[in-house]
């Protein structure tokens, strides 16, 4: 399965409006950080509203410097013929 470019260090506005500055090590500490077994993170499409439906979860992440890519679980293709929001 293919990764999905998903964060890039720098500076990014949250949800309240707040600019935060993301450096290369928190980068590096957000993938380390990283369990789907605590929280398993939603994919969606770009920055809907918190109660969109997924298309899939994250499996995994991987930094590359300053970049986070994103392994998807795959749901769609385990549950061909519906079962996961989004499965087309």
């Amino acid at each position: 399965m293919s990764t999905l470019h998903i964060f890039k260090a720098g500076t990014h506005t949250d949800m309240h409006g707040s600019r935060i500055q993301f450096s290369e090590a928190a980068v590096a500490a957000m993938v380390q950080a990283y369990d789907p077994a605590l929280y398993d993170a939603p994919i969606v499409v770009g920055h809907p509203a918190l109660d969109a439906p997924a298309y899939d979860w994250v499996k995994s992440l991987v930094a590359q410097g300053t970049d986070v890519l994103a392994e998807p679980q795959d749901v769609c293709r385990q549950k061909r013929g519906g079962g996961a929001a989004g499965c087309g």
